[in-house]
């Protein structure tokens, strides 16, 4: 199966495999960066460190027992599989006790990892969701307009219009007059198409709620087709590329990814910059694991920030589900806490349960000075 959606990540969030442990685990299958031995020496390191892992836990046979399966399993499917696997990465998640078996073809390459504990690892997904908007190329020119779908690395052609505007005329008749008249006639029709265009734009955009438009159009209509959009499609409207209707799909593609990662690059600067200065002059945010933890807790949490592939372990209350650093005991509820393998990823998954808006920033960047994690909070916290 394709990953695709955050409703994917929702539902492996949702799944619950207490009293026994899920296994995640995650490759790197890209065969254009990583030779095929490779990819396969990795998965096998992989295996071999969680067996020798399992062996110091304290586990009930059965837990123990349904581990060693999932284990088993991903083995035999990276034996079988990743000769023919085309996609960049793949992301696997198990827990033989429940019964639960899911693969996903993920459009990116992620980090190798392999984690066993109480619940799913989704935080590449996250990542890989964040990496790749849902972005619309609208491409124009006098006679033609077609509209691609772009996401997760792929394109789609959606749509396209053509209209009969005639070529521009060179000049003649008496003194010119009737080349003017023509002149007006294809203005006017050339007007109609752009017209067409603009209102198929926006219902394309309304059918598919896309994140972004690009749009590729000669600079001399331009200044034409931008007053005919809609305020909605001027509000998904962020920036230009030089693909035209004819270019074929696969440079669309490239240039568009390209557009995307500049994009979210500076989206990413400019939202760490907000979120200094707000924390700064002593504002409504907060900075670090322990103090964005406690934030989090207590419902005061408005935006999480973390800087891409941070990651601590930490621990989680059985009964209110509080998460902590290192905090043995819950200071609510007055019971032992759980350890996790990451606590901030237990972190993202109480942020996408609640809908709290999420940001993953890649390196370098500034927040990684404040602790690598905070958050714009709803109140100025109490000194």
């Amino acid at each position: 199966m394709k990953f695709s959606s955050p409703s994917q990540v929702e539902a492996l969030a949702q799944m619950k495999t207490h009293p026994y442990q899920a296994t995640s685990f995650y490759l790197n299958t890209d065969k254009s960066q990583h030779p095929l031995k490779a990819i396969n020496a990795a998965y096998k390191g992989l295996l071999n460190q969680a067996r020798l892992e399992l062996e110091g836990k304290e586990l009930s046979r059965e837990a123990r027992k349904s581990l060693l399966d999932d284990l088993e399993k991903i083995s035999q499917f990276c034996t079988n599989r990743l000769n023919a696997w085309k996609a960049p990465g793949l992301a696997l998640f198990c827990c033989s006790a429940r019964n639960i078996w899911q693969e996903l073809e993920l459009p990116h390459g992620p980090r190798n990892r392999l984690i066993q504990d109480f619940d799913f690892y989704t935080r590449p997904l996250s990542a890989i969701l964040e990496k790749f908007k849902k972005l619309c190329a609208f491409l124009v020119n006098r006679r033609e307009a077609c509209w691609y779908e772009i996401h997760m690395a792929e394109v789609r052609l959606l749509d396209s219009l053509a209209s009969e505007v005639p070529k521009k005329v060179k000049k003649g008749g008496f003194e010119g007059y009737e080349s003017k008249r023509i002149e007006r006639h294809i203005d006017a029709l050339l007007m109609e198409h752009f017209k067409k265009a603009a209102q198929k734009t926006f219902d394309i955009l309304k059918q598919n709620h896309f994140d972004w438009l690009l749009v590729g159009c000669d600079d001399q209509f331009y200044p034409q087709l931008e007053p005919l959009f809609h305020s909605y499609v001027k509000g998904k409207l962020k920036g230009r590329i030089k693909a035209r209707p004819g270019t074929e799909a696969s440079r669309v593609l490239e240039e568009c990814l390209t557009l995307e990662e500049k994009l979210k690059r500076e989206e990413e600067e400019a939202l760490v910059k907000k979120f200094v200065a707000e924390l700064e002059r002593g504002g409504r945010a907060v900075s670090g694991l322990v103090d964005t933890l406690r934030k989090l807790n207590s419902f005061e949490v408005q935006h999480l920030i973390i800087t891409h592939n941070f990651s601590k372990p930490g621990r989680v209350c059985p009964d209110c589900h509080g998460l902590f650093a290192n905090e043995e005991l819950c200071p609510a509820c007055k019971v032992k806490t759980e350890a996790v393998a990451d606590i901030v990823d237990e972190a993202i998954e109480v942020a996408l349960n609640r809908n709290i808006p999420l940001t993953q920033v890649s390196s370098p960047t500034r927040l990684e000075h404040y602790g690598s994690i905070g958050a714009f909070l709803k109140y100025k916290p109490q000194k």
